[in-house]
């Protein structure tokens, strides 16, 4: 049994690129900017059961995290995320 490991949910890529565009529209990135996104699980008590951190690699890096999975965000979801930072 590995410990260290778990299962992650399949994820339609193309939903992961709507969100990057989404994001990358919003924040008027260029092209050549990097955008990470990681869903998280977490089971340790006071956490959301699953969160969505997005990373935004310019100087200074910007860091948002969402309370939902990747597939269940929305526009307003990243608004709000943007605007609450």
């Amino acid at each position: 049994m590995d410990l260290f490991s778990q299962p992650k949910p399949s994820l339609d890529p193309a939903i992961l690129q709507q969100l990057k565009a989404q994001i990358a529209d919003l924040l008027q990135l260029d092209a050549e900017t990097t955008i990470s996104i990681n869903q998280l699980q977490c089971k340790e008590p006071g956490c959301p059961p699953v969160e969505t951190v997005i990373i935004i690699l310019t100087q200074p890096t910007k860091q948002y995290k969402i309370h939902k999975a990747i597939g269940d965000i929305t526009t307003a979801d990243v608004i709000k995320a943007v605007q609450g930072s």
